[in-house]
């Protein structure tokens, strides 16, 4: 015994496109979709928290931000300066023939290390232009 199908023209499928402007999740079997919107729903919940922990008080939350810039006591937050170090180190070390290769294989790991080298040199000058700035409200704000 055949059943037949009955024709609705006003259901379509959904398209590829479609499917993809959401990540793939209309089309998936149930159990992903349900354990990827649980998921993502932890997430939420953690972000939510996370944003809900921070100071929302302008001195507070400038005075919590100084304490991240400066590690420590150290000018920068953690890794920053080991990272401008290793940078500096890495161009070293191509320049010195280190890099086994060949030389464009050498001068390519060159330009990355110097970019890396010149882009986190950028970074600290505004990460200390930042706490400048910070610093400068914080002080202002005692006068």
């Amino acid at each position: 015994m055949s059943v037949e199908h009955k024709s609705n023209p006003v259901a379509e499928p959904v398209t590829r496109w479609e499917n993809d402007q959401c990540q793939g999740l209309a089309l998936c079997v149930e159990p992903l979709f349900r354990g990827t919107v649980a998921h993502a729903e932890v997430l939420r919940a953690r972000q939510k928290a996370y944003l809900d922990s921070l100071p929302t008080d302008p001195q507070e939350a400038i005075r919590a931000a100084l304490k991240l810039m400066s590690d420590n006591g150290k000018k920068h937050p953690a890794g920053v300066q080991e990272a401008l170090h290793l940078s500096y180190a890495l161009g070293a070390m191509v320049s010195e023939g280190y890099l086994e290769g060949s030389e464009q294989s050498r001068d390519a790991a060159l330009y990355v290390a110097y970019q890396l080298s010149d882009a986190l040199c950028r970074a600290t000058r505004q990460l200390d232009r930042i706490a400048d700035i910070l610093s400068n409200q914080t002080d202002s704000a005692r006068h």
